[in-house]
């Protein structure tokens, strides 16, 4: 039998154990951005409805 052996990706390959992957820091920076909006959603609401 011959062996095969298993070329990694290196893209795919991270350095470190238990780093987060592109994918993980991509929603990372979703959800800082939705946070932001959101928050800056509701100071408006709430400046609009002191002036009302």
């Amino acid at each position: 039998m011959k062996t095969i052996t298993c070329k990694t990706n290196p893209i795919d390959r991270i350095p470190y154990p238990n780093a987060a992957t592109r994918r993980e820091l991509l929603h990372k920076a979703l959800d800082t951005a939705l946070v932001t909006a959101s928050g800056i959603g509701i100071g408006a609401i709430i400046a609009l409805m002191t002036v009302i």
